[in-house]
């Protein structure tokens, strides 16, 4: 175990993924630095299934490379219930280059976990923000209206909507559009869009308290996506 600290105090990227893999085991060591002081920005990125989340995630990947910024991918994978396996299919639809030392991607398997998350996402983060990433972007699985768990863990949290997701009544008693900090329309390019993001802005007028921005993103496109990670800055600067 001394050797694998060792080796992970130097920036050896296997040794972080063989703690990662004792932390998802409940058997990792203990932290041979102090926690970070804040310079790792945890973003959170949530929605239902087939909102997109992979796909955005990907282009906020590549667009934070292009700045020079070290980026680390949590992604979180829903347990079979009768296999007790995970897809883990992420890696699939998130498209990076393997070569760069840069990125680092670990898929999560949630075992069961209620929320929406892994439950090792809480120790894991411990270990990249150890390790000096600038920013960790945590994707949960499919998650519904009262899934908050990932709000606890990140700086940020963004969340995915398309101009399918529902109707008035729905957004008027969602909880998670409550606690988010940003919610994106994703696929704005497709009928409804507009309307999706004018029954949002009034159901938070109404819920929130607070105001939330509601943006507009066709992550298949790279559309907006620019702007989003202006609006993460912002909130992080607040």
């Amino acid at each position: 175990m001394s050797d694998l600290i060792s080796r992970f105090s130097t920036g050896d990227r296997r040794a972080l993924a063989e703690i990662l893999t004792l932390v998802e085991n409940g058997d990792a060591p203990s932290l041979p630095v102090a926690k970070s002081t804040g310079k790792t920005h945890v973003v959170g990125i949530t929605g239902s299934g087939g909102a997109g989340k992979s796909t955005l995630v990907g282009q906020l990947l590549n667009l934070l490379r292009t700045k020079g910024i070290k980026v680390a991918v949590l992604a979180c994978d829903p347990q079979s219930p009768v296999t007790g396996g995970a897809l883990l299919g992420d890696r699939i639809r998130v498209h990076f280059d393997p070569a760069d030392e840069g990125v680092y991607f670990r898929s999560l398997s949630t075992r069961g976990a209620q929320g929406g998350i892994s439950a090792a996402v809480g120790p894991a983060l411990d270990w990249l923000k150890a390790f000096g990433f600038d920013v960790v972007i945590v994707e949960t699985v499919g998650v519904g209206q009262d899934q908050v768990a990932i709000r606890p863990l990140v700086d940020t949290l963004v969340m995915l909507v398309t101009p399918h997701s529902g109707d008035e009544v729905q957004w008027e008693k969602a909880g998670l559009i409550e606690v988010a900090d940003l919610i994106v329309v994703n696929k704005s390019d497709l009928p409804g869009a507009d309307r999706v993001r004018q029954q949002l802005m009034s159901a938070l007028t109404l819920t929130a308290g607070r105001t939330i921005p509601v943006l507009n993103v066709t992550a298949s496109s790279g559309t907006g996506v620019s702007e989003l990670w202006d609006a993460i800055q912002s909130k992080a600067t607040k």
